[in-house]
């Protein structure tokens, strides 16, 4: 089935997977930073709502929040922190990642030693950042959905290929084995023609068009 060129226009976006939590002590003070993966600001500010009851006797729960694919939404709050020092890098972490669609609270315990204005901003930063690196990632993206049936022969040399080169597929057993891969429109052809080398030809392919995927990473693009 040849495919349409019209392509979905879905923004692709970086978000978290999941919920996560990390801790950073400097100077007896506890920063804890939890993050949050959401799509609304109603989402965002029901989960500041519930760590402010979860926290409720820390000094300070700082928060920052970047929704939609272009990070279009975004807000911070210093929380009774001196003003610039919490929010504000928070949300510029956020921006500097690119990572969207997330809601980030910062905790802070105070531990009896003031960090001054520069310590706090580099504290609240070093927060989120670290979090960021640590929590689970994934990619919202379209991709064209190519499937093929191999024979059992060919499969191993075929699966170790794909997943070498960090595509993400199903596959389904039957007579034969039957691949549906999910891979950027540009290296479709490429990698037909990369299969047809490995089988010597015996390769049949469908082309499914074009759907919009989600894609876990597993490899850290956080920068440090």
């Amino acid at each position: 089935m040849p495919v349409s060129e019209h392509v979905s226009s879905c923004p692709e976006f970086t978000t978290i997977s999941q919920e996560f939590r990390d801790e950073y002590v400097i100077e007896k003070s506890r920063f804890i930073t939890t993050l949050y993966p959401c799509s609304t600001e109603d989402e965002a500010q029901a989960f500041i709502t519930r760590i402010n009851k979860e926290f409720w006797d820390a000094r300070h729960n700082c928060t920052a929040f970047a929704l939609g694919p272009k990070q279009e939404q975004q807000r911070s709050s210093d929380n009774g922190e001196p003003s610039g020092t919490a929010g504000k890098p928070m949300l510029e972490v956020l921006k500097k990642t690119g990572i969207t669609n997330i809601a980030v609270v910062v905790t802070r315990y105070f531990g009896g030693i003031k960090l001054g204005a520069g310590g706090l901003i580099r504290a609240y930063s070093h927060s989120v950042s670290e979090a960021l690196k640590k929590a689970p990632k994934e990619l919202h993206t379209t991709r064209m959905q190519l499937q093929t049936n191999v024979d059992y022969a060919t499969f191993g040399t075929i699966e170790r290929y794909l997943t070498d080169q960090q595509y993400t597929f199903t596959k389904e057993f039957s007579d034969t084995v039957t691949l549906t891969i999910l891979l950027p429109q540009e290296d479709l052809e490429p990698l037909k023609k990369q299969l047809q080398d490995i089988t010597s030809g015996a390769v049949d392919f469908e082309e499914l068009g074009f759907s919009e995927v989600t894609i876990p990473i597993t490899m850290d693009t956080a920068p440090s």
